[in-house]
């Protein structure tokens, strides 16, 4: 029988994690027996809020959403549960509802000054993640193993997310909440064999070989996050020394530049650069990248497009990246606090009705270029420029913020790049 997790030992875990002594908390909680355990204990130590979502995808969730407040209630535990509301998608619904969930508990600890998010990831997790990726082929940064604390996923990272128990067994978790007898929910999708995760479950349960066992596995993940950690150190370096970020979401360096560091290193940094300038969370595929590398040390590369941003070649032999015009997102309202593009915050006052944000497009260019002459001075290149956010009124271009031009009430409306780890913290 496991020896059950203490509160003590999630009080030295969050410690160990950065998180101050006394600072309010929110538990991520399914009802399951890892994160039941977690905000159980975590309720002893400190000032937490349960949040749970509700992401209606079978009939019977709400219910268990409110047999988990009750639970919460009989404890006073602050709970709080969340909706993930509008149309759901057909395919890929655990990743997408993994999105949703992150993005609404972010948004609630915003909103509340809550500044530390705690998950109940463990050291099954970890094992379970590190053969998923093996299987898929990932290689270093796909195999480490998830850090203690990080940005909470597809936000601006204002959020700590804190993962206390990497180090701790499921059996140990499971052994507390016996301790004290209670029950917990079991999401179906846990159990459906349909599903890789459930499938290298049972193969964890009964390892094939000597040695595939979580507690060495994780381990193996925890050495990986090491090796990743040194080479995203000078990834970074190479990055802050090599590349320039401009205030209109463009990227400039020198080809040269790519024969300054090893391959793994400027591979990871091309990588940056697309996640950067896309707006997207994840980054193109080893094979494509290795192709992209290539192709801009060759004499006399033109360009090239790759995940939605352009590398284009300068007259001055260097490089500039850019968002591709066809992949940046259309037309949205502009509202103070908005964003566009998930690349730029929207600020604006005023009498704002009616006025949109999108890619400026050859067509408001060429509005611009009447209205505004001198903006034929940018050095930008015409597939860049076109896709510069501006301001419209209807059909009229009424501001372009990164080119200083405005007119009526264009000024009411400002845009700031999201920084998105640039470089990597």
């Amino acid at each position: 029988m496991a020896e059950q997790l203490t509160a003590l030992e999630l009080k030295e875990a969050l410690g160990a994690c950065g998180v101050p002594e006394g600072a309010p908390l929110a538990v991520a909680v399914s009802g399951g027996p890892d994160s039941l355990c977690l905000v159980l204990l975590a309720a002893e130590i400190s000032d937490v809020t349960c949040l749970t979502v509700d992401h209606r995808l079978r009939p019977e969730s709400a219910a268990e959403a409110n047999a988990l407040g009750k639970l919460m209630a009989d404890r006073n535990i602050p709970f709080h549960k969340l909706l993930w509301e509008g149309e759901k998608p057909q395919g890929n619904v655990q990743a997408e509802a993994r999105i949703a969930r992150y993005r609404l508990m972010n948004d609630w600890c915003a909103r509340n000054d809550v500044k530390y998010l705690l998950t109940a990831h463990h050291q099954d997790d970890q094992a379970e993640t590190l053969l998923l990726r093996l299987a898929r082929g990932s290689g270093v940064y796909g195999l480490a193993a998830m850090a203690p604390t990080s940005g909470v996923p597809g936000t601006d990272g204002a959020v700590t997310l804190v993962r206390p128990l990497l180090g701790v067994p499921k059996a140990r978790l499971l052994a507390m909440l016996e301790a004290r007898q209670l029950g917990w929910v079991e999401d179906p999708s846990n159990k459906s064999s349909q599903f890789d995760r459930v499938k290298v479950r049972a193969l964890l349960e009964n390892p094939p070989l000597e040695g595939l066992q979580a507690e060495r596995l994780a381990a193996t993940a925890t050495r990986l996050r090491r090796t990743r950690n040194a080479l995203e150190y000078y990834e970074n370096r190479w990055l802050s020394e090599n590349v320039e970020l401009r205030n209109d979401g463009t990227l400039v360096f020198a080809p040269e530049a790519l024969d300054s560091a090893p391959d793994e290193i400027i591979l990871r940094a091309i990588a940056t650069l697309c996640r950067t300038v896309s707006g997207e969370r994840y980054v193109p595929r080893m094979e494509k990248l290795e192709r992209a590398a290539i192709a801009m040390r060759r004499t006399g590369f033109s360009g090239l497009t790759l995940y939605g941003v352009q590398f284009i070649s300068l007259p001055d032999g260097r490089v500039l990246v850019s968002r591709e015009l066809r992949a940046a997102e259309g037309r949205v309202a502009v509202t103070d606090g908005g964003s566009w593009d998930n690349r730029f915050d929207i600020s604006a006052k005023g009498d704002i009705a009616g006025l949109e944000v999108g890619p400026l497009g050859q067509e408001g260019w060429n509005k611009a270029l009447s209205a505004w002459p001198d903006i034929r001075q940018t050095n930008l290149p015409q597939a860049a420029r076109t896709v510069l956010p501006a301001v419209f009124d209807g059909a009229d271009v009424v501001a372009v913020p990164h080119l200083n031009v405005a007119q009526d009430r264009g000024n009411a409306v400002s845009l700031s790049l999201k920084s998105h780890d640039w470089p990597k913290k």
